[in-house]
């Protein structure tokens, strides 16, 4: 399907400094209008000013955690941090873990398995806790429990206090007010105190809270908050949250140590990946490279050893543990392929395809179908959900897109799931597999009533048109200076319209790419570009065509000279 193509911004014929008119258009594009938020995008980021009150989580609560753990102090509790199996609840259990221990805190870390505990803090998964670890008596979760209400009143029950930190969306109830008037309100588990904003990732509000608590307890090892801001790096990004605000200033920062990280296991970790570790890193990195090795282990065996990964002070097991989790990785890619490949077949070929995809089976490895998930609605730009059954029960991972709030039509139907959560642009629950046709159908439904069809569009979103001329080494490194990269603000993406196919020819190891010079007639220029994956554009593109193209500027360093490049991301050939 062709894509639809948006120009936020136009620089008006007439501009004088088109240099600096480009750079306020792209900072407009990203919300940033006043010049104290421009400043603010462009300052160099520093620890002392990430703290957890700019999140605007109520100080009473705050207070009621650092009470509470004066008391675990004092009185040698037993501490539980209880975790998630994906890379932004495994960093997060980390960055806590370290903080407690650091401090003098009887505490271990606790992470549920997949298809044992499943997702959240449940009964069964405190039930898990006390038999391996023994009764705590303070539980804390990061990265989960905004909605565990069954589980919080299960630890209540057992004289467990429970401590909730989370981002994920909370538990809305609707309240009815005169004039008929409904509004919805946030409701939360019944546990001691709440720390939760949807702001960040799970593994930010755990850096925050621990900052806060280690300042609080005056921990005094010099650089540890520093070691504890790589782990909130990768959680981030691996979590697609937002890079602007506070996140962009933890992963700024975070990147930066990333590089020079003094973690065993992440030197190991990036040695195995082939990362050079004497070159900068960048959200691709973290977020296609380290993360999905994290992952991995969460997905078909037990996070346990990713934790261990991060943590661990022994350089040979960090070794092992690396070689261990790119072996997985490995493993889940071909699982996922394999899965990916038998779920296409089901709608490539349809003639009219439902606005909301649903596919389940007993073949899918239920470590990967949100990966599955992720993939048709990549490539067929509609909600999709894929479900994988086991002994009755059906687990079910739901990508969306922009626009379809999926968490909320999922909500519509809440009555129907075992278990329920997740974001406006993803979601996970639990079905049992005798009400998959029935819920399948409502859903579908549902979604053909309340989706309009122009969000199934694919989109290309370009920050502005521009000519040739208007690009330069200048303007490159400009555009750098709004890294690191991530949603909501993308690397800048720009169109040129009418420009000529000088060249072409197939580049790569298996000749999927597009090596091409273009050629602008009406300035006379010319500039090199790059098509990765260009598809049919392989066979579809000719010497001499005439062509619009969207692209992002990219610098190229060979035998160690430089010349400007384009990334190209689409074409669109001019009759």
């Amino acid at each position: 399907m062709q894509s639809v193509w948006q120009v936020k911004s136009h620089l008006k014929p007439d501009t004088k400094n088109r240099l600096q008119a480009i750079i306020d258009a792209l900072l407009k594009n990203r919300g940033l209008s006043s010049k104290q938020d421009q400043e603010v995008f462009f300052q160099k980021a520093k620890l002392e000013d990430i703290s957890i009150e700019k999140l605007a989580i109520p100080k009473t609560q705050i207070t009621k955690v650092l009470k509470r753990l004066e008391k675990a102090l004092k009185n040698k509790e037993k501490i539980v941090i209880y975790g998630d199996y994906d890379a932004d609840g495994i960093t997060a259990t980390a960055i806590m873990w370290e903080t407690l221990h650091a401090l003098g805190f009887k505490v271990m870390p606790f992470l549920p398995h997949r298809e044992e505990q499943g997702y959240g803090l449940k009964p069964d998964g405190i039930d898990a806790v006390i038999k391996q670890l023994g009764k705590p008596d303070l539980l804390m979760t990061v990265d989960n429990g905004i909605v565990a209400f069954e589980g919080v009143q299960h630890a209540n029950k057992l004289g467990i206090d429970v401590i909730i930190t989370d981002h994920h969306e909370a538990h809305h109830t609707s309240h009815k007010y005169p004039e008929n008037k409904v509004k919805t309100k946030a409701t939360y588990p019944d546990a001691l105190a709440v720390i939760h904003s949807i702001q960040t990732a799970g593994a930010g509000v755990s850096f925050l809270l621990a900052k806060k608590i280690w300042q609080h307890f005056k921990g005094q090892k010099p650089n540890f908050l520093e070691n504890l801001l790589e782990l909130a790096t990768i959680g981030i990004i691996a979590d697609i949250i937002p890079l602007l605000g506070i996140n962009r200033q933890i992963v700024s920062l975070g990147l930066k140590l990333l590089a020079k990280t003094s973690r065993p296991g992440l030197k190991a970790l990036m040695t195995e990946a082939q990362i050079d570790l004497n070159a900068d890193l960048n959200t691709y990195h973290v977020g296609f490279i380290i993360a999905p090795r994290l992952n991995a282990t969460g997905r078909l065996e037990h996070s346990l050893n990713s934790l261990r990964l991060l943590c661990t002070k022994d350089q040979g097991k960090a070794i092992r543990l690396a070689l261990d989790l790119g072996s997985i990785n490995k493993t889940r890619q071909g699982l996922t392929k394999q899965s990916l490949d038998n779920a296409l077949k089901l709608f490539t070929d349809k003639e009219h395809l439902e606005k909301l995809l649903i596919t389940d089976s007993t073949t899918y490895n239920p470590g990967v179908i949100g990966l599955i998930a992720g993939k048709l609605t990549e490539q067929f730009h509609r909600p999709a959900i894929v479900m994988a059954t086991l002994d009755g029960v059906a687990k079910g991972s739901v990508r969306s897109v922009p626009g379809v709030d999926i968490i909320a039509l999922l909500r519509e139907f809440e009555e129907e799931f075992l278990e329920l959560g997740g974001h406006p642009m993803a979601a996970g629950f639990s079905l049992e597999t005798d009400k998959i046709a029935t819920v399948s159908h409502k859903l579908q439904a549902r979604a053909e009533e309340i989706i309009d069809g122009k969000l199934l569009v694919p989109t290309l979103e370009a920050d502005l048109e521009l000519d040739f001329n208007d690009l330069s080494f200048d303007l490159y490194h400009d555009l750098e200076k709004f890294a690191p990269f991530g949603l909501a603000n993308s690397r800048p993406v720009f169109i040129t319209r009418n420009v000529q196919v000088e060249s072409l020819r197939p580049v790569g190891q298996q000749a999927k790419h597009l090596k091409l010079t273009l050629h602008q007639q009406s300035l006379n220029s010319n500039i090199d570009a790059i098509y990765f994956s260009a598809g049919d554009w392989l066979s579809n593109l000719q010497q001499g065509d005439t062509t619009d193209i969207a692209y992002q500027l990219d610098l190229n360093t060979w035998n160690g000279n430089q010349s400007l490049q384009l990334i190209i991301k689409d074409i669109k050939k001019v009759d």
